[in-house]
């Protein structure tokens, strides 16, 4: 099962250790995906909080899907 969580920075730590990243687009809600070797680790955030998010990965050199 996937762990869910709420705060970005928590988030973040787990996405500086992903294996993969993935970004799926449901209407005003954006969902982050961060997989890693143990665990699926997701985040809801608005559209606007997650480009900003999304930028700041990819200007850190990590490969980002978005679906």
């Amino acid at each position: 099962m996937p762990i869910e969580v709420d705060s970005v920075d928590e988030w973040r730590r787990y996405a500086d250790a992903a294996v993969e990243i993935r970004v799926k687009k449901v209407g005003d809600v954006v969902k982050l995906k961060a997989r890693t070797k143990k665990a699926l680790v997701t985040i809801k955030l608005s559209e606007g909080d997650a480009n900003q998010l999304i930028q700041e990965l990819k200007g850190k050199g990590r490969s980002v899907r978005e679906f």
